[in-house]
């Protein structure tokens, strides 16, 4: 399956930051606080340290392969039969985590704006603005990302300025003492597995420009996300306190909710949701791409497009199977995600992966040549 669409480094750190930011500071605060509790912000420094490991052994697993993607380069690491396993192991969580985004950007939408909408249509109005730039290719949705990323970035980071005239040190105390490293770590877990979903650039160096230069982007891009968490969480904690914190779902919300600069500057919330449309559309769209294209390449269908048929329809039926919002955005990410996505899917096995490729001398020139 061949094509040419390309982008470029900038582009691919746009939509990293974009889509990670927007979703880590509304989803993964709460539990973080809940865990670690006023030292979260440190669970969410050492989950950034950990994503950014991840995301460097997937670049480098990819970067040995250089022209493709992970369903290709699988079946010359492990063989046909293990690597066909394997990739339909991949497909079928990456479908599964689609399916919740899309479920839990639903949850949100109706909970915040729309109470009384059913939940099909801001399902369906984000899934078919995902298809319809999805047809039109990677290069258009880093596009998107490209022009969008720098007022998300922004907009996300502003009004935590103006939250800093509200904080009380207080909350903060004491550091680690009473909490201990194993809350902490407990805390990071969330945060983490969001991180991870770069595990789907194994899917995307095949048509970045220059993919040794972009797998800097990608690190950069998670960097900046993981460090608007943590300025996030770190202010939760110092302006609304962790008992409040962990009892609200959506704590960076109400943080930006409550911000008034002088009476003037206030009711801010609905640059949060704007933020988070924005963001969530990014990242339904890439998961589509990946999505389709891997089904089509394990397939072997040469119009790639035409499997959009089959995954569009295969998400909208798994975001309909959590009955409501503790199903799909507690009990998945603590019974799932954590236990199995991320130690398995993102981490381990492409770690085992790249030890089995250097094993085996990819990367290597061949014998006889400079």
């Amino acid at each position: 399956m061949k094509t040419g669409e390309r982008i470029g480094g900038k582009q691919l750190f746009c939509v990293i930051a974009v889509m990670q930011s927007g979703m880590n500071v509304l989803l993964t605060i709460n539990p973080a606080i809940a865990a670690a509790r006023q030292d979260a912000w440190l669970s969410e420094i050492l989950a950034g340290a950990v994503g950014l490991f991840m995301v460097f052994v997937h670049a480098r697993l990819s970067l040995l392969y250089p022209g493709m993607t992970f369903v290709e380069y699988v079946v010359k690491i492990i063989g046909k039969w293990a690597g066909n396993a394997l990739i339909g192991f991949y497909m079928l969580f990456w479908y599964v985590v689609l399916a919740m985004i899309l479920r839990q950007y639903t949850e949100f939408i109706l909970s915040t704006i729309l109470p009384r909408t059913p939940m099909l249509v801001p399902l369906l109005g984000l899934l078919l603005a995902a298809v319809y730039v999805t047809v039109a290719g990677i290069e258009v949705l880093a596009r998107c990302a490209e022009l969008f990323g720098p007022f998300i970035l922004l907009g996300i980071f502003l009004p935590l300025l103006l939250s800093l005239s509200d904080m009380k040190i207080n909350n903060l105390l004491p550091v680690f003492v009473d909490t201990g490293m194993l809350k902490i770590v407990q805390g990071s877990l969330p945060t983490m597995t969001f991180l991870g979903d770069c595990v789907i650039m194994c899917m995307l160096y095949k048509f970045v420009e220059r993919p040794e230069r972009g797998s800097r982007y990608v690190l950069l891009g998670v960097a900046v996300s993981s460090f608007l968490t943590c300025v996030s969480t770190f202010l939760v904690i110092a302006v609304l306190g962790q008992a409040q914190g962990a009892g609200i779902t959506y704590p960076y919300f109400n943080l930006i909710r409550n911000t008034s600069y002088f009476d003037f500057v206030q009711n801010l919330d609905s640059l949060v949701i704007a933020i988070w449309i924005v963001s969530v559309f990014i990242k339904v769209s890439l998961y589509l791409f990946v999505c389709t294209h891997g089904t089509a390449q394990w397939f072997g269908v040469r119009r790639w497009r035409r499997m959009l048929w089959f995954t569009a329809p295969a998400v909208v039926a798994i975001a309909l199977v959590p009955r409501d919002f503790v199903e799909s955005s507690v009990i998945f990410p603590q019974r799932i995600a954590i236990p199995y996505i991320l130690p398995y899917h993102m981490f381990g096995i492409p770690l085992i992966l790249w030890a089995i490729a250097k094993l085996r001398g990819a990367g290597r020139p061949a014998p006889g040549k400079n």
